[in-house]
């Protein structure tokens, strides 16, 4: 499978980077697209979506499947740290301006809709789609704020104070959000009808807090282990969701700075931004990560897709 790769700029990487992955094993990565700062990526329909940094203002660029851009849409400073995709539209969120924006993707161009500010300074991290809302965990609020599909601000979600959510993920139908916090390094399970937290868990061994901060969260295809990255402590945690939720495990990430991470034929592959490396690892019957299989050089990775 071809794996995408987004990174910061700030040293020899030059944007968007590409390699192919296959039982374990990556090719050499190559540069994909030159892109200013392409910290975060998604998919539209067979195109890439990506964050990036411009001259005056930053905003995004839709990218075709040849590595060359198509588009570009430059309406912010600073530039937002995530990007989704719903149908046509577009969403950002700004850590640090504290915005949400929209905008609509028509015949293969940008059409820039709306800012909304949450809150300056916010930490506004992620954007996630639950039947017809948008949620935006906003990390300095300790909450998640809801929004409808138009940015109408809908209602919120409250965690506990100085947790700092981060990154989310439903189950497959919905009905429960795993919910990371970058500054308390806990998961939080909360049930989507009412928006209650049933669970709060220790994402590090023996409820040592480390606010460098805990990153990304991804669910096993079978829904029985979540996996997290905790970029301070160079860890990734797996969390057995059998019976009652608890941590079974915490093992180095293979490298500095576990910003992102990704899931594909039973392996895991962590992107380590500060020692410019992806590194692959088996995950084993039991939902535990076992034995190093592979690492390749990726300036200053952040972000991983598949395509």
């Amino acid at each position: 499978m071809k794996i995408l790769a987004g990174t910061y700029t700030t040293k020899d990487s030059r944007g968007i980077y590409t390699f192919e992955f296959e039982d374990g094993k990556m090719s050499e990565a190559s540069l994909f697209c030159e892109v200013k700062s392409s910290k975060y990526l998604c998919k539209y329909e067979d195109k890439i979506i990506a964050i990036c940094d411009g001259e005056e203002k930053d905003g995004l660029v839709l990218i075709g499947r040849d590595g060359k851009i198509l588009d570009e849409c430059l309406f912010e400073k600073p530039s937002s740290c995530y990007v989704a995709v719903k149908g046509d539209n577009v969403y950002t969120a700004s850590y640090h301006a504290g915005t949400v924006s929209l905008l609509r993707i028509k015949e293969e161009k940008f059409v820039f809709e709306k800012t909304v500010l949450i809150k300056d300074k916010a930490g506004c991290h992620q954007v996630l789609f639950h039947e017809g809302k948008i949620l935006v965990p906003s990390l300095f609020l300790d909450k998640v704020i809801l929004f409808d599909e138009d940015l109408n601000r809908t209602g919120e979600i409250c965690l506990p104070e100085g947790s700092g959510p981060r990154h989310g993920i439903f189950n497959k139908d919905h009905s429960k959000l795993y919910l990371v916090s970058e500054l308390s390094n806990e998961l939080f399970i909360i049930d989507m009808k009412d928006h209650k937290i049933t669970h709060q868990i220790g994402l590090l061994q023996n409820g040592e807090k480390n606010t460098t901060g805990t990153a990304a969260v991804r669910l096993s295809e079978d829904e029985n282990y979540l996996y997290v990255s905790t970029r301070g402590k160079n860890v990734i945690s797996v969390i057995s969701l059998k019976d009652e939720p608890k941590l079974i495990q915490n093992i180095g990430c293979g490298g500095d700075h576990p910003r992102d991470f990704m899931l594909a034929q039973g392996y895991l592959l962590c992107a380590n931004r500060f020692t410019d490396e992806v590194v692959c690892f088996k995950i084993g019957e039991n939902g535990l990560l076992k034995e190093e299989s592979d690492r390749i050089r990726v300036p200053e990775a952040v972000c991983l897709i598949g395509c």
